[in-house]
């Protein structure tokens, strides 16, 4: 193993992160020791908090919204109980069945 600068860690460490593999993984796939670079990424952990920065990961979430439909009902109250329409119920219709409607029939 060569030796490398803090630099390079630290770009190493970037891209182990960038990468979603776990540490193991992506040092068997850079022929790194895992032991050496877990001591380094804390180091480099340590370094970018003395200087203020964090590292962010944006992550971007979808909401899908389902609106209800609230149907308005035409709701007509008698004596001896209620008639609901449909709010789309033509005028022609219920004014029939109003002047169909009396009290005897009720």
């Amino acid at each position: 193993m060569s030796r490398k600068t803090f630099d390079k860690w630290k770009i190493l460490v970037e891209q182990q992160i960038t990468s979603g593999l776990s540490v193991p993984k992506f040092c068997e796939q850079h022929q790194l020791s895992a032991k050496y670079f877990y001591a380094r990424k804390a180091i480099i952990a340590k370094d970018n908090n003395r200087t203020g920065f964090i590292q962010a990961k944006v992550v971007t979430k979808q909401t899908t919204i389902i609106a209800q439909h609230v149907e308005h009902l035409i709701r007509l109250n008698l004596p001896v109980g209620e008639l609901s329409f449909p709010h789309d119920t033509s005028p022609a219709f219920i004014a029939e069945l109003l002047n169909g409607l009396t009290y005897e029939n009720v």
